[in-house]
């Protein structure tokens, strides 16, 4: 700043001897230093984490020594940060924000992507964190308090600080090259480190805010920042080799900032802001040549090409933003500063939106914020101009909150339109609010096909909260896809917003089996699994039964006495999902049998089983569902689906005997059907055993004799015969029900099985 601003505390002190004073509350560590300290570099961590949210580095505590015994002086040792008192000419290094944030800056090279501070200098990435964050070129601005002028890398007209990285403010008045720093830094890294400080606030100052850009402050500062938190972490070496063409390197500087700038991962078809890399890195002979990597402008087509309006509302410790519409903008950037400059500094990315609004929350009620929002393009490296600064004070007053969230996704099917689910918003007044509230859906946050319908409520005095109900719906042309809706509550000057999840998936729908591997199967997922006709008769005399006995393994074999649909047999099975949506682990389904009983159906029962693992069955029991009648019946019952991708039912369907997965009776029968499970989790590796437990006797007992018995309950028909052997029928009763019945046993069970930082004096 040309007007000499000091960042530190040093022009406030209330003596030349005020390293230590405190302000007559707290203890001998509430310093100047201290609270300066605490304050500046937990706003420049703030900064950080909201460019860099997966660094563990930036999630820690930071301990930071203030006040030690020595003066023109601060440092980073590896894990803290320490500051030096006043004395011999210089300043309090613990009460300059810009020497604060220098050294956090050796702590966030020696902690990024690559690790390790990079060659041939790391002066200035630290410088350049600091600069980007006070926008200002001046490092250290009142390190010197006795008149000096900083000399580093070029000598200061104005700077009192330790160097300057803008051209414009040195003596020299032109670009510190490459070629300058081998004639007269020698070894001082601070000196060579002002070759590519000084080229990347080119890039900020000049090359992005005039020409063919022509940004903004504020759109160019957002764009160097956010270059630099990437580029800076990819960086091994700035620049090597001879001038002037010394960054051609795989991990230099120009080319990190180049793929950070980059929308394709492809360098040969440009960046957004190449040339104007280029140009910035080349003024100071540590760029590439064109022929190595052509240079021009590409990636931003249809960019946003007006600045929002921005509106910013108090809230009781929070603000309520809105803006107008961009042409063009696929998504807002919305950011936050604080302090005697405003705008014109590093900002904290709070977040990104596809809609118009957006809130934060937990400010100081009394403190005046500042707010701009960026518009983007068809990727993150396309930028449009950024709305005014707009400044809130967050105040104490009636207002609401309102939540439709729910930890739940609402998942739509586009086979299944239309369709609609139902939602909770709540609405919480506070400090006295009453009046009414209207619950909207913002247009801009649906998805494509999808409708939402809000209503009101009205608040009256006292209440403590309020429900209304949205309607959310899929209609024709919706498409699969995955985001978000946004509902906005407005009452008065108010707005609040509450977001929800939501899917559209294109399920697979009923699906039916083919014989493969020993029996039916579904191989592809759906909402059902159908056997359809291949189960239909039992074994080799009745029906015949279709690749009998579709039971994997062969491990069952089905009885042959009888005779077809006189006699008992399993016909099909059919599994499908409650909900209709794909049967997926943890769904609850619904398993039905339909089977021929015998006579009137009171000796015949089916025994249904489960397993997670059809291709290495561990039979789980489900539960008995007697028939209940002859001729043609539908047995049902459900459980939950466990975890696996290829699952299995079986019934054994039974005369009299046992419960059992293989009864093995003259006229019982079991079958399986498979089918494919959509998965919430990794897929799982199979069971290590090379075959099932077997839940059943090795050697399978006569649960029923080969002839049917000769005495019937008292209630059969009088012309019920003494003998039934199997080849002769005309005896059995020829009435089945005129309609199949759907049982499901009230005494089947429904099994679920499934599996800071932290200053010191």
């Amino acid at each position: 700043q040309t007007d000499g601003i000091n960042w530190g505390g040093n022009a406030a002190r209330a003596s030349s001897n005020a390293d230590c004073e405190v302000p007559g509350f707290g203890d001998d560590s509430n310093t100047h230093a201290s609270r300066t300290g605490f304050y500046e570099l937990n706003k420049m961590k703030e900064i950080a984490r909201s460019r860099l949210p997966k660094n563990n580095w930036l999630k820690g505590q930071l301990v930071a020594k203030m006040n030690r015994e020595n003066s023109c002086n601060a440092y980073w040792n590896g894990s803290t940060v320490n500051f030096y008192r006043e004395g011999s000419g210089c300043g309090n290094t613990g009460e300059i924000a810009a020497v604060f944030d220098h050294e956090w800056g050796h702590g966030m090279d020696a902690n990024d992507v690559n690790g390790g501070i990079a060659f041939p200098s790391g002066e200035g990435i630290a410088d350049l964190y600091s600069a980007l964050r006070l926008n200002d070129s001046c490092i250290g601005r009142g390190f010197y308090n006795d008149g000096r002028k900083c000399a580093t890398g070029g000598e200061c007209k104005i700077c009192t600080g330790v160097r300057d990285i803008d051209q414009a403010e040195k003596k020299n008045g032109g670009p510190w090259t490459h070629t300058m720093s081998n004639n007269k830094c020698g070894s001082s890294v601070h000196c060579i480190g002002v070759v590519y400080s000084e080229a990347v606030w080119d890039l900020y100052k000049r090359k992005l805010q005039q020409g063919q850009f022509n940004y903004d402050e504020n759109t160019a500062l957002e764009i160097v920042t956010r270059l630099t938190y990437i580029a800076a972490g990819n960086i091994n070496t700035w620049f090597t080799g001879p001038p002037t063409f010394s960054g051609c390197g795989s991990q230099s500087g120009y080319r990190a900032y180049l793929e950070a700038d980059d929308d394709d991962g492809d360098l040969t078809n440009g960046t957004p802001h190449m040339s104007a890399i280029f140009e910035a890195f080349n003024d100071h002979e540590i760029a590439c040549p064109t022929y190595q990597i052509p240079v021009f402008d590409s990636g931003c087509p249809n960019n946003p090409q007006t600045q929002p309006e921005i509106t910013a509302t108090p809230v009781n410790m929070g603000v309520q933003l809105s803006w107008t519409t961009v042409s063009n903008s696929v998504e807002y950037e919305v950011l936050r500063s604080e302090g005697v400059m405003q705008c014109s500094q590093g900002k904290v990315l709070l977040g990104k939106t596809t809609g118009n609004t957006f809130e934060d929350s937990g400010l100081q009620n009394g403190r005046e914020y500042y707010y701009i929002v960026v518009p983007k393009g068809v990727n993150d490296a396309c930028y449009g101009p950024s709305s005014d600064c707009a400044a809130v004070v967050p105040s104490a007053q009636p207002y609401f909150t309102v939540d439709c969230s729910d930890s739940s996704v609402i998942d739509f099917d586009v086979n299944r339109v239309p369709a609609s689910v139902s939602r909770q918003c709540v609405v919480t007044p506070y400090d006295g609010w009453t009046g009414s509230i209207s619950v909207e859906c913002n247009p801009t946050s649906t998805l494509m096909g999808i409708q939402c319908e809000g209503e009101s409520v009205f608040i009256k005095a006292g209440q403590s909260t309020a429900t209304c109900t949205i309607t959310i719906s899929i209609v024709s042309g919706a498409e699969m896809s995955e985001g978000s809706v946004t509902m906005v509550a407005r009452g008065r000057s108010i707005e609040r917003t509450s977001s929800f999840d939501v899917t559209i998936t294109k399920g697979g729908g009923p699906q039916q089996a083919i014989f493969e591997g020993g029996s039916p199967i579904c191989k592809k997922h759906g909402s059902s699994c159908d056997s359809v006709s291949l189960l239909d008769g039992r074994g080799l005399n009745l029906g015949p039964e279709p690749n009998q006995p579709n039971i994997r393994g062969n491990d069952c074999i089905d009885g042959s006495s009888g005779t077809y649909h006189e006699d008992e047999s399993l016909d099909k099975i059919f599994v499908r999902s409650l909900d209709d949506k794909d049967m997926t682990e943890g769904s609850l389904i619904e398993v039905t049998a339909t089977v021929w009983a015998w006579n009137y159906g009171d000796t015949d029962s089916a025994d249904f089983y489960y397993t997670s693992d059809a291709l290495n069955p561990e039979w789980l029991y489900i539960g008995t569902v007697p028939a209940g009648g002859g001729g043609a019946r539908e047995l049902k019952v459900q459980y939950i689906l466990p975890e696996g991708e290829l699952q299995a039912v079986r019934i054994n369907f039974r005369y009299k005997g046992s419960v059992s997965v293989c009864s093995g009776g003259n006229y019982d029968e079991a079958d399986e059907l498979a089918f494919t499970v959509v998965t919430k989790t990794p897929t799982r590796s199979t069971s290590s055993h090379s075959s099932a437990p077997s839940l059943y006797p090795s050697n399978t007992p006569t649960l029923r004799p080969s002839l049917k018995p000769s005495t019937l309950p008292s209630n059969l028909p009088s012309n019920a015969p003494s003998e039934f052997p199997s080849l002769s029928s005309s005896a059995k009763p020829s009435q089945t029900p005129s309609v199949t019945p759907s049982l499901q046993s009230s005494s089947s069970p429904s099994i679920f099985t499934s599996p800071s930082l932290s200053p010191s004096p």
